[in-house]
């Protein structure tokens, strides 16, 4: 093995990188500056050019983030992650381990046929929107999908770069240091199949017995519900909280004005589903006929729940099933408005206004001065000052705002849906899989041309991509590019390498692949995990041979191990997540040290049972 000599370049670089993991670590800096901090010191040491420490703002990896970014808020904004979010809640419900593992393996397995990070920056809207709707905080369960999406990218030979490139750099080393003489043999798309299935079920119930226990807790915007945390503070002792019940079989069909709920029970019907649910009404009014099979959507306090069960025998659900989506903020919303002298509300009862039949608005309850009525509010006279508090689709409230004048005392939160394209939106994301999946195009260009798409298909406007967009991990990645450049071009990579080898000793196969693999994962945390593949597999195949094991297997450990480090969000997919979920460096440290050493522990024992 060549001895190198460690160069002033060398400590240079070494000297960054300390510096950008105790600034990591410790939180001492954001991200985003971090990562400009390394483009600008490398050039002003003279390490690298001024063009190579801003190349990275230009990559492929910088690219593509961008693009998957826009095209899994695309599909929020078209509804298909409402849909995705719905269907997620049915199976899931509210059970954080069900939501966990669900998401695991739905993020898991494209991760195998596509982009890691694409995979996860598709499945995050959803995800964003699950930990909503189910209230559990979305830093539960992002990490988990997030490091499920690594460990999916092992399923087959296609899942990440490090993995496609593979054959091509072990058969160019095998064309002059062949060990036998024979033929290289490519490995196949399914070889390392056993250890992706065994990592993504080994991280699951990881998350499920330890992780969950040492994710933080973060505090959640107070726009979680539908309600804000003022309102809910306000109102939620006296108009209580929503619950689906369903309609038994042996009910006897009544009007709402015969149950009349509002009055018996101060209860309010925001909706009722007929036809399993094909059918919705919103804000039904009291002519809609309750019957068996029904599914309603009510309002109210628990007690008061407990006497229209004991009453009518609806059965109420422990999960929302049938109404997911209006119980969502995006669509649906409860706000206070205050009724102005010159409103057109003012001297009318809820009667006159029929609220619910011309604008599809549930009233909830009428405060008059100290008073919160809602029992009795058919009758009510409204007059100056007093404040109604209204529920339905976001679209409803502010038409209700411009033809009433009144005054809503919170911004209104909620978005249109652009349903009408959602069909482009798809579009534009089986192109970016066909292409990166189906041609020699760079990952970059694939998602440029879905970029195009949404655009000029006017899915999203040039203004909403920026916003699309978290600069801040851009810019953590951007910077972090460089200083894997510095790596490779001064040689303090290989200088490293060798030096822990050589430190090493005699090896035995198992231990060299452990080496490999703790290794690759270092690296893999700085240089990009093409450059870790690159630069290590030749070096692994030669200690492979010497060793007298396959040197094809110890190149699949590099590779492997590239792809499937957690410690620090330095990887692409941890700086992906680490916005939308809140997290720290100090977060990823201590539950990507625990899912690291059950990675090692997972690969060796799959390496000594089936290579």
């Amino acid at each position: 093995m060549d001895s190198l000599v460690l160069t002033q370049e060398m400590i240079i670089v070494y000297a960054v990188l300390g510096l950008v993991i105790v600034l990591l670590v410790f939180n001492l800096l954001r991200v985003d500056v971090v990562g400009l901090l390394v483009m600008t010191l490398l050039p002003l040491t003279g390490i690298l050019s001024g063009k190579e420490a801003i190349a990275g703002l230009g990559s492929n990896a910088v690219v593509v983030l961008i693009c998957v970014m826009t095209i899994g808020v695309s599909l929020d904004k078209t509804g298909v992650v409402n849909k995705i979010a719905g269907k997620i809640m049915k199976v899931a419900g509210t059970s954080e381990s069900r939501i966990v593992t669900l998401l695991g393996i739905t993020v898991a397995i494209p991760s195998g046929i596509m982009s890691n990070v694409g995979a996860v920056a598709l499945m995050l809207p959803a995800a964003l929107k699950v930990a909503r709707l189910s209230g559990i905080t979305a830093s539960k369960i992002i990490m988990p999908m997030g490091f499920c999406a690594n460990m999916g990218g092992n399923l087959t030979l296609v899942g990440a770069t490090p993995l496609i490139i593979l054959n091509d750099i072990m058969k160019e080393w095998w064309g002059t240091n062949s060990p036998s003489g024979a033929d290289f043999v490519p490995l196949g798309l399914f070889f390392t199949t056993p250890i992706g299935i065994a990592m993504v079920v080994g991280a699951l119930i990881y998350f499920l017995l330890i992780g969950c226990k040492l994710l933080p807790i973060r505090e959640e915007s107070e726009e979680r519900g539908v309600a804000s945390a003022r309102l809910r503070e306000l109102y939620g002792e006296e108009v209580g909280r929503g619950f689906e019940c369903v309609v038994p079989e042996d009910f006897s069909a009544q009007t709402l004005a015969q149950l009349n709920l509002r009055s018996k029970y101060t209860a309010t019907t925001l909706a009722v589903a007929q036809d399993n649910g094909s059918k919705k009404i919103h804000a039904p009014q009291g002519t809609t006929l309750i019957e068996p099979g029904d599914v309603v959507l009510l309002l109210c306090r628990d007690d008061s729940l407990q006497k229209i069960v004991n009453d009518t025998g609806w059965q109420p659900q422990d999960n929302f099933e049938c109404f997911v989506e209006e119980i969502s903020p995006e669509k649906f919303g409860v706000v206070e408005g205050i009724v102005s002298s010159r409103s057109t509300l003012n001297g009318h009862t809820m009667t006159e206004l029929a609220l619910r039949k011309l604008y599809f608005i549930n009233p909830l309850a009428v405060r008059q001065g100290q008073n919160t009525c809602i029992s009795n509010l058919v009758d009510l006279i409204l007059k100056p000052g007093d404040t109604i508090l209204l529920h339905g689709k976001w679209d409803s409230l502010r038409s209700l705002q411009e033809n009433s004048d009144l005054i809503y005392t919170e911004n209104l939160r909620g978005e249109k849906i652009r349903d009408n394209k959602a069909a482009l939106a798809l579009v534009a994301l089986t192109v970016f899989v066909a292409l990166a999946l189906g041609t020699d195009l760079a990952l970059a260009v694939a998602g440029l041309a879905a970029l195009m798409i949404l655009v000029i298909g006017k899915v999203m406007h040039i203004d909403e991509v920026y916003k699309a967009v978290e600069w801040k991990t851009i810019f953590l990645v951007a910077g972090l590019i460089p200083l894997g450049v510095a790596f490779e071009k001064t040689g303090a990579a290989d200088y490293l390498a060798n030096s822990i080898l050589q430190q090493v000793g005699s090896l035995t196969t198992m231990f060299l692949y452990l080496i490999l693999a703790v290794m690759s994962s270092f690296f893999a945390m700085f240089i990009s995990n093409v450059g870790t593949t690159v630069l290590l597999v030749p070096l692994a195949m030669n200690l492979a041979s010497q060793v007298g094991c396959d040197p094809r297997v110890a190149g699949m450990v590099v590779a492997v191990a590239s792809i499937n480090t957690f410690m620090l969000p330095t990887h692409q997919v941890n700086a992906l997540i680490m916005q939308p979920g809140g997290y720290k460096t100090a977060d990823y440290m201590r539950v990507g040290s625990g899912i690291m050493v059950l990675f090692l522990m997972i690969l060796m024992g799959m390496l000594f049972l089936f290579y």
